[in-house]
């Protein structure tokens, strides 16, 4: 099989997916103001730690309305174009500096489609890329400076910012002139032990494992939140790879989920979800954490 068959064979015609968000108590709660902002015409900022769920509510809120989601994931290696667009240097050749040989970026996409955009990150961008953006969230206007000139922005583009919280290692102030845009500001955490057992049970649901054991599995988890020798503790996501991880090697052993594996697989997945302070010793503390979480360190 070539490239181009298999490409053809594993494109997405619907980029649609099960966001595997939980909509009961902070994410209802973010659910319903995004909702309530989106329908007053007001821009929304989420603000939350990494692995929060960010990014699944706000595309599932984006497929709810029925709209085309587009995104990037802002650092300081996103240019302007990354936003907008650029010419592609082979259809230059056919068609010369046109629209015809314009490839429209994210940003662009959303603004002239009337999609929903999540700026991702977003006080992680550059304050002279993210200005990009000032035009059509105020003006609902947008210059293509590869077109030299401007667009009209649809009636229906709708911008959500998405940031971790401003002490988070990497991040910057957002500009007034980005800030002054966005209205309403939603802070997510970590969701309380009821609500991420059921996201967990939802992205592991082939391995039946039992809620006990989840339980374990969200006690270690958020040890990790609460201590003060953690700089960055771990996210749903490490929840949901612990848990797969044990039942997966327990499938394979062919033995119950026991406390060992539990530690095994929370040493792998933990060894790089967090983040120790200066000073602490990351294989220690996992020590401590297994110890006096499962009774084993593995």
């Amino acid at each position: 099989m070539d490239h181009v068959e298999l490409l053809a064979r594993a494109k997405v015609d619907d980029p649609r997916s099960e966001s595997g968000v939980v909509l009961e108590g902070q994410y209802r709660e973010a659910y319903d103001a995004m909702l309530d902002a989106h329908n007053a015409g007001l821009f929304v900022g989420l603000i939350g730690p990494v692995g929060a769920g960010k990014t699944a509510l706000c595309r599932k809120f984006a497929e709810d309305l029925g709209r085309p989601f587009e995104w990037v994931t802002f650092s300081d290696l996103v240019r302007p174009a990354n936003l907008v667009g650029s010419f592609d240097p082979t259809l230059v050749f056919k068609y010369g500096y046109a629209p015809e040989a314009f490839v429209p970026g994210p940003f662009t996409l959303a603004a002239l489609k009337g999609g929903v955009f999540l700026a991702n990150e977003l006080n992680r961008g550059d304050e002279y890329v993210l200005n990009t953006m000032l035009d059509a969230l105020e003006e609902r206007r947008l210059y293509i400076p590869a077109l030299r000139a401007w667009y009209r922005v649809h009636e229906d583009f709708y911008l959500i910012a998405a940031m971790n919280p401003t002490e988070n290692r990497g991040t910057r102030r957002l500009p007034s002139a980005i800030r002054d845009r966005i209205k309403v500001w939603i802070r997510l955490a970590y969701p309380k032990r009821a609500t991420e057992l059921k996201i967990v049970e939802q992205h592991c649901g082939e391995y039946k494992l039992a809620p006990g054991q989840i339980e374990l599995v969200l006690e270690m988890v958020e040890q990790t939140r609460e201590d003060p020798a953690i700089e960055s503790p771990a996210s749903i996501r490490s929840s949901i790879g612990i848990a797969r991880f044990a039942a997966e090697r327990a499938r394979r052993l062919g033995q119950p989920i026991d406390h060992k594996l539990l530690a095994q697989a929370a040493r792998l997945v933990l060894s790089e979800a967090i983040r120790v302070k200066p000073g602490r010793n990351l294989e220690h503390y996992l020590d401590s954490l297994l110890t006096k979480t499962l009774g084993t360190t593995g």
